[in-house]
C-alpha cells in the first residue's frame, strides 16, 4: 500500500512540473519577441562587417595605385582604347587601371593570364576576366556576384564584378561632348575638370595642385542589376564599369544620385528591358542612352560611399555633401563635391566639410 501511495505522489509531482499549453505558447511568443529586438542589431553588426571590409578594400586599392606610381612615377590611365575607336560609341577597350595594377594587388598569376596585345574583350581573354578579385568586391552590395554576360555581340561574356572605379573627370568620356576622352580632350587638359585616370592619360602626384589629402583617387561602384548591365564590372574600361566620367554634373551630380537617367551607358535599354525601369529608378541606378559617356560612384551602404583619396586615406562621403544642382563650369562657383573630384581647381576645401 505504501509503495502505491508513493507511485501516486510521484505521478502528481511530474504533472506538476510539466508545462501547459499556455505556458507553452506564451514561451514561443517571449522567444519571437526576443528574436524580432535582436535580428535588427544583428544586422546592423553584420553591416558594419561588411562596411569595414568594404573601406580597408579601398585602402589596399589606393596602397597598390601609391606602389604603382612609385615605382612609375605616374598613375595608370583609367583606360586605353584601340587606336583611332571613339570613346563614347566604344564596346571594346585595352587594359584598364585594374589590370595595371593587378601585380601591385598580388595578383601577378591573374595579370600573367592576360594578352595584352589584343583588346579585352577578345575570347583569348575570356577566362582572366572572368575570375573574382576579393578585394575588388564590396560585400554589401547584392548584384556583384553575377558576371556581366555582355550587352553587345563584340564585347563576349563572363566579366567578373567590381565595385570600385577610378576618378577621371567631370568631364565626360567623349571627344565632342564636354570632352574629357582622351589627352587632348579640352576638359582633360583643363587641371580644373580633370582627375587623376584618364582615357590613355594620367596625371603624376606632383599635378594635383589641389593637395592629395583633398583629391579623390577612387570611389565605390554598384554592379549592375542584370546580366546585361556592364556597371560595376573590373576589367571592362567603361563609365560606371571600373570608370567614373562625368560624376560631379547633370543628373550624376554627387553620390548615391537618384535622378533619371544618371548613368549615360551603352545597353541601357536592355537594361531596362530586364528589370524594369521603376526598379532601376528604386534603386538609384537609372541610366539613360545613347551614349557611353557618363558613369557616378554608388554603393550599397545606407547614406553615402567610400571614396580614397591621393595621399591614400579613406572618407565615407554623405549622399547629402553640398554638390549643387548642376555643375558650374567656373571653378570658383564649384561646391565641396565637384572640388574634391577636380585635381586643379584651385579651390580649398575644407575637412570638415566632408
Amino acid at each position: 500500500m505504501r509503495c502505491r501511495i508513493s507511485s501516486l505522489s510521484g505521478t502528481n509531482q511530474m504533472r506538476r512540473t510539466a508545462f501547459t499549453l499556455v505556458e507553452l505558447l506564451v514561451v514561443i511568443a517571449i522567444i519571437g519577441i526576443l528574436v524580432a529586438m535582436l535580428l535588427p542589431a544583428i544586422q546592423a553588426a553584420r553591416e558594419s562587417a561588411r562596411r569595414s571590409q568594404c573601406q580597408n578594400n579601398v585602402k589596399q586599392i589606393c596602397l597598390a595605385l601609391l606602389n604603382y606610381h612609385t615605382a612609375e612615377k605616374i598613375f595608370p590611365p583609367s583606360t586605353n582604347l584601340p587606336a583611332k575607336v571613339a570613346p563614347q560609341r566604344s564596346s571594346t577597350f585595352l587594359q584598364n587601371w585594374v589590370i595595371t595594377i593587378l601585380p601591385y594587388l598580388e595578383q601577378q598569376n591573374l595579370y600573367d593570364l592576360f594578352d595584352l596585345t589584343v583588346v579585352i574583350n577578345d575570347p583569348i581573354n575570356r577566362e582572366p576576366r572572368g575570375v573574382e578579385i576579393p578585394t575588388m568586391l564590396c560585400p554589401s552590395d547584392p548584384f556583384n556576384r553575377s558576371p556581366y554576360a555582355g550587352a553587345h555581340p563584340r564585347e563576349g561574356d563572363n566579366w567578373a564584378r567590381g565595385n570600385y572605379g577610378a576618378n577621371a573627370s567631370i568631364g565626360f568620356f567623349s571627344n565632342s561632348f564636354r570632352a574629357a576622352g582622351g589627352p587632348d580632350a579640352p576638359l582633360w587638359k583643363d587641371p580644373r575638370t580633370r582627375g587623376v585616370m584618364g582615357q590613355s592619360v594620367a596625371v603624376k602626384i606632383a599635378q594635383i595642385t589641389d593637395g592629395t589629402s583633398t583629391t579623390i583617387l577612387i570611389s565605390e561602384l554598384r554592379a549592375g542589376l542584370s546580366g546585361r548591365d556592364r556597371r560595376g564590372t573590373w576589367a571592362l574600361g567603361a563609365p560606371s564599369s571600373s570608370v567614373l566620367w562625368g560624376h560631379a554634373t547633370d543628373n550624376a551630380i554627387g553620390p548615391n544620385s537618384c535622378l533619371p537617367n544618371s548613368d549615360n551607358i551603352l545597353g541601357c535599354s536592355k537594361i531596362m528591358d530586364d528589370v524594369g525601369e521603376e526598379t532601376l529608378l528604386a534603386e538609384c541606378m537609372s541610366c539613360g542612352e545613347p551614349g557611353n559617356e557618363q558613369g557616378g560612384t554608388r554603393s550599397s551602404h545606407t547614406g553615402g560611399v567610400f571614396v580614397g583619396m591621393v595621399d591614400g586615406s579613406v572618407h565615407f562621403i554623405s549622399d547629402f555633401i553640398d554638390k549643387g544642382v548642376q555643375w558650374e563650369p567656373d571653378p570658383a562657383e564649384y561646391h565641396t563635391w565637384q572640388r574634391l573630384n577636380a585635381s586643379g581647381d584651385a579651390q580649398l576645401v575644407d575637412q570638415s566639410e566632408y
